[in-house]
């Protein structure tokens, strides 16, 4: 199509030149001279020669556009979820893509086109739609064959940090350090962190500095991604597929950016342990993290992050003597939050090394877009044997403002 637009702009301005030629030659009152009429004759001559090759243009395009139409190829172009959607995988199959490619009966081999699904659909867990939702009637015709649930858990990690959104590939962010303690101040990595940045002075008497340092971080925006199979005869039936994306595909990206996640928080987070405070059991462990952010990061500590099998040992641990549980028992809320702080169990954490942190305000997550999800039976031998593979994707960083707002428990120490 370019090499047409081009050819069209070539003979618009010869055509223009052409014209020019003439109206001179009336506006003076006269005829065209000989050498006018030789340029004009040239000008059209050039012009039929452009017409020439401007139809061979068009007949190449629709012999492209034959072949196309023969092998069943289609690419969608990209298309925006609509807002109401409820779920991720209601706003794919709700989508232009989408709802283009079943016009045509998926024929052939095809692509949906990525569709963007705004972040406020990936933000905690899918949610069955409600009766007030549906306009106060359910749905009269029958799911048939239901997919079984997911057997994953339901990360939740993205939860406990700050977000924001961004349009660039890389965030530069400062890092709150400092190494120059000053009179009446302190570094964070001492207990004097929180109370010493300001003292009461007298009038007229020199006032103390608080040196906090800033040291420029930067940090890549990645991509997760990943893909499942699923039969065209499955992507005919919205509902099923809908189901598919929402517990299967969403789950497997959302797993690797929690694994994303914690490998990018465990860079540089300060230790602790029980016996720091003189403890000698997993929670007081807890307390030793909750301590040393109050004091080495100078914020107030509101999540933990803990491995499933270190979270169960939490929730069961007892005392010595009369059996019973330090968190209150089954019927106790908390061993869900020890010590109030928002509590995530989650494989992504290693064994034995939970995580507690500031995680509102010593780190947050940028995202680059949001969740896209796309189509395609152009796989590999997809087409042949009537398969189709579904991507989904996402761009997000993660930037730790204080590190030492977190801290790795040892829960034998």
């Amino acid at each position: 199509m370019e090499v047409r637009q081009y050819l069209e702009a070539q003979k618009a301005q010869l055509t223009k030149r052409a014209r020019d030629i003439a109206s001179a030659a009336e506006a003076a009152g006269r005829g065209l001279e000989k050498e006018e009429k030789l340029q004009i004759d040239g000008i059209l001559q050039e012009v039929t020669e452009l017409t020439t090759k401007i139809a061979d243009q068009d007949d190449n395009q629709r012999l492209l556009d034959a072949i196309d139409a023969a092998s069943g190829t289609a690419s969608a172009d990209p298309t925006v979820a609509p807002e109401e959607a409820k779920t991720i995988g209601d706003a794919f199959v709700r989508s232009a893509g989408f709802a283009a490619l079943k016009a045509r009966g998926f024929a052939g081999t095809w692509t949906s086109g990525p569709v963007e699904i705004g972040q406020k659909l990936t933000d905690g867990v899918n949610t069955v739609v409600s009766i007030g939702d549906a306009s106060g009637a359910l749905p009269l015709q029958p799911q048939l064959a239901p997919l079984l649930p997911p057997i994953e858990q339901s990360p939740t990690v993205a939860a406990l940090f700050s977000s924001g959104v961004t349009g660039q590939n890389l965030i530069v962010y400062l890092e709150e350090t400092t190494t120059t303690p000053g009179v009446m101040s302190g570094p964070y990595s001492t207990s004097a962190a929180a109370v010493r940045t300001a003292v009461l002075t007298s009038e007229g008497t020199s006032k103390p500095a608080a040196y906090v340092n800033f040291t420029k971080r930067s940090v890549n925006v990645e991509k997760l991604a990943a893909f499942l199979p699923i039969s065209e005869e499955m992507l005919e039936d919205e509902p099923a597929i809908a189901s598919y994306v929402n517990s299967r595909l969403r789950m497997f990206v959302v797993q690797a950016e929690e694994a994303r996640i914690l490998a990018r928080l465990n860079v540089g987070i300060g230790t602790a342990g029980y016996a720091e405070i003189g403890g000698n059991n997993m929670l007081d462990s807890v307390m030793a993290g909750i301590t040393s952010v109050r004091l080495e990061g100078g914020l107030e500590p509101d999540g933990l992050l803990i491995n499933p099998v270190d979270y169960a040992k939490m929730a069961i641990a007892k005392a010595s003597t009369g059996g019973d549980y330090f968190g209150g028992g089954p019927f106790s809320a908390f061993s869900a939050s020890p010590w109030g702080l928002r509590t995530v169990s989650t494989a992504a954490v290693a064994q034995g090394s939970p995580i507690v942190g500031a995680f509102r305000d010593g780190a947050q997550i940028w995202r680059k877009g949001g969740l896209t999800v796309e189509a395609s039976n152009s796989h590999q031998d997809y087409f042949v044997r009537n398969l189709v593979a579904i991507r989904a994707e996402e761009r997000f960083a993660l930037a730790v403002y204080r590190p030492l707002a977190f801290q790795k428990l040892f829960l034998t120490s």
